[in-house]
């Protein structure tokens, strides 16, 4: 068995260019975002990163919109 595939994914493009930003913020590729995204992340992880964008839109006036 291989251990490496292919996939291909067809996403709305205002996405794309959401993960396009994301990857460019973290100065990673667009394919490196992908990998960590789907990658399975402890609890905790995922917990700090809900709390740094609450933190995050805090700083904005409390004006947290919907994604």
């Amino acid at each position: 068995m291989k251990k490496n595939s292919q996939l291909h994914v067809v996403i709305e493009t205002h996405k794309l260019n959401r993960l396009k930003e994301e990857a460019k913020e973290q100065r990673v590729s667009l394919s490196e975002l992908c990998r960590q995204k789907l990658k399975p992340r402890p609890q905790m992880d995922r917990i700090e990163n809900k709390l740094d964008k609450l933190l995050k839109n805090g700083k904005n006036g409390g004006n947290a919109s919907k994604k």
